[in-house]
């Protein structure tokens, strides 16, 4: 069984008002809160709320890491966020388009904490992480969860994290959803799916995230793979393509994955056209 751990302290003011004189301070976070958007330096965040030391077993580095970080809950009650309003998701957005989503249950249930340095380091300085066929920097913003490897494929790790939206998921992507399929539907439960694996690398029907491709319009992705060779490779894009920047999807396997073909199916009939 994995054991984690994970410290949590406050940083002093001083040590942070230092850190953020840096060139850094005018990399900043756009969070947008019932249609306003307001944008957020490293100092101005640590005006609001105080920023913390995390230690966690971090699965985006592959190992322990310690990052200084404001917790994200603070920082969204900052922006003017309540959690029992009528909203119930958090989107994310990143420099790249990567644009994954997370329901206010899981905010309330984990722990979540908008880190902008490795502990001790000035604003924007972390070591470089592995995507794709590339290294980068997670600045300006990652986002990490106390749970560490425990909630892996539960959370996003979005990072170069540039804007914080609350939505409702509904009124925010009104094309993606299988309007007139059953609750209990394959199509239904495909779209679950989706909306929680997928939509944040790839849109339907230009509704959701950027690094990977469009699945609906103007072909729909059922009408160039076959299905065989499509469930494969969600289940493992490795054994198609080295250092594939889409991970593989195990956990998927089966029935999820016949229910997700089943909703990309489904939209066939509700393409937009430009």
């Amino acid at each position: 069984m994995l054991t984690l751990r994970f410290v949590t302290r406050s940083l002093a003011p001083a040590l942070v008002s230092v850190a953020v004189a840096s060139s850094f301070a005018a990399e900043t976070l756009t969070i947008v809160v019932a249609g306003k958007e307001t944008r957020y330096s490293v100092a101005d965040l640590s005006k609001k709320t105080k920023a913390t030391l995390v230690e966690i077993d971090d699965p985006v580095y592959g190992k322990k890491m310690r990052f200084d970080a404001f917790p994200l809950n603070d920082v969204l009650a900052a922006a003017g966020l309540d959690l029992a309003s009528a909203t119930d998701e958090i989107v994310f957005t990143a420099k790249d388009g990567y644009s994954p989503n997370v329901s206010f249950d899981r905010l309330k249930k984990y722990h979540a904490f908008l880190a902008f340095a490795e502990a001790g380091k000035k604003p924007g300085t972390f070591g470089k992480v592995s995507q794709g066929k590339t290294r980068l920097s997670p600045a300006p913003f990652y986002v990490v969860w106390t749970e560490g490897k425990a909630i892996e494929k539960e959370v996003p790790w979005p990072y170069q994290l540039v804007k914080i939206e609350a939505v409702r998921f509904s009124e925010k992507f009104p094309k993606l959803y299988p309007t007139g399929a059953k609750d209990d539907s394959a199509a239904m439960r495909g779209f679950l799916t989706f909306k929680n694996e997928c939509v944040r690398c790839h849109s339907i029907n230009l509704e959701g995230g950027d690094v990977g491709p469009e699945l609906n319009s103007p072909k729909n992705v059922t009408e160039y793979w076959d299905p065989s060779t499509l469930r494969t490779f969600i289940e493992n894009s490795y054994a198609f393509r080295y250092r594939s920047k889409m991970p593989p999807f195990p956990q998927l396997k089966g029935k999820p994955i016949d229910d997700l073909l089943e909703y990309f199916r489904f939209m066939k009939d509700k393409k937009v056209t430009l």
